[in-house]
């Protein structure tokens, strides 16, 4: 090999300059993305998410553009190293770009291409980030290969290399729709998943199903108690049926995960937490309500003022279906103001108190008051 350094072949410089903003929005686009769903990182950004998800979604406009304006222009030829060197990047990047409309299209899309299409966005940055820490290497050396069958000139035609291009964009929406990374898992390991059959047809299929212990809880619903006591005047330990018949409403509203993915027009139904006050006589002592999970470790707070919007509810059905198991079943919480996280699941315990307790999430550094917008 011999060294040329930075060298782009016989690019016009239009071409070199928008491949330099595909590689820069790239990069931020992994920066947004890292911020919005990595723990570590998004704990200490939560009140800025929103504008990082704006601002992640138009990254993701300029690298689409940039990515296939140069077809317009050139097509991919010479020789197969340096057209392997165009189209590997293109047709990732364009799975990458339909991954994130999928995304992106919460109230277009079917449901259930949302999870896979959460998995292979991921997958997919993860390869196109391999392969550009490899091109920049090869490219800041300007390393080149020798002669032989890989160096050897072709001259492709537009419509062979659309056909190219049309394949990679059809594999990745086969893959997504069909997702064969989880029916792998699903056939090969024995760890807590989403079983085929957990989740009802027709329930809203969420990117992710949340669970702080690495496993489902499970619970009949015969054996379900939840205690609900505290500074209240008549504490009780109610059964899923007793639960239901306390004052059973629904409500419509938009799920928001942490991570920047959202669910739209969820119909959950159940108890409001202001009914359940009136029900177990709550005193004018209580100023915040505690939850608590079956899973043993999930707990959160809300103070009584965020409790008692309307909105806010003991969600013991989705969509008119009972909650799967990693929906919460039998019962779960429902804010659908502020972030998924205050949402606890599998609630077997409700505590009225005149003192907060510092939940699971609070506790490794996410705000008390989880609103985003």
């Amino acid at each position: 090999m011999r060294i040329q350094w930075f060298r782009h072949g016989k690019w016009p410089k239009f071409l070199v300059t928008l491949h330099y903003y595909t590689i820069v929005s790239f990069i931020l686009l992994v920066i947004t993305g890292v911020a919005l769903f990595w723990a570590p990182v998004h704990t200490v950004l939560i009140p800025y998410l929103p504008w990082i998800l704006r601002i992640h979604i138009l990254l993701g406009i300029v690298f689409t553009v940039t990515l296939l304006a140069p077809l317009t222009k050139l097509l991919p030829k010479g020789k197969p190293i340096s057209r392997l060197d165009w189209w590997f990047p293109t047709v990732i990047g364009s799975a990458i770009v339909l991954t994130g409309i999928l995304l992106w299209g919460v109230s277009i899309f079917p449901d259930s291409w949302r999870a896979p299409a959460f998995r292979w966005h991921g997958w997919f940055t993860i390869i196109l980030g391999s392969w550009l820490i490899v091109h920049a290497f090869y490219k800041t050396l300007g390393l080149r290969y020798p002669s032989g069958s890989l160096t050897r000139r072709y001259e492709p035609e537009r419509r062979q290399f659309l056909r190219w291009l049309g394949a990679g964009v059809g594999v990745t929406a086969l893959v997504t729709v069909v997702d064969p990374l989880a029916i792998l898992r699903s056939l090969v390991s024995d760890s807590p998943g989403i079983k085929p059959g957990e989740v009802a047809k027709g329930i809203p299929q969420f990117a992710e199903y949340y669970t702080v212990t690495g496993q489902y809880p499970a619970m009949k619903a015969e054996d379900y108690r939840l205690r609900v006591e505290g500074e209240v005047n008549a504490p009780q330990t109610l059964t899923l049926a007793q639960l239901e018949q306390v004052a059973k409403t629904s409500e419509t509203v938009n799920f928001q995960c942490v991570t920047g993915w959202s669910v739209h027009n969820v119909r959950w139904s159940g108890v409001r937490i202001r009914d359940l006050a009136r029900h177990v006589g709550m005193q004018s002592t209580a100023k915040y309500v505690h939850f608590y999970s079956f899973d043993g470790v999930y707990t959160e707070c809300l103070t009584l003022a965020q409790a008692d919007f309307p909105e806010v509810l003991l969600a013991t059905h989705i969509d008119g279906y009972p909650l799967p198991v990693p929906q919460g079943y039998p019962v779960r919480l429902v804010v659908p103001d502020m972030y998924g996280y205050k949402s606890i699941k599998w609630v077997s315990r409700v505590v009225f108190s005149s003192k907060p307790i510092t939940g699971y999430w609070e506790q490794r550094g996410y705000p008390t008051n989880a609103y985003f917008s």
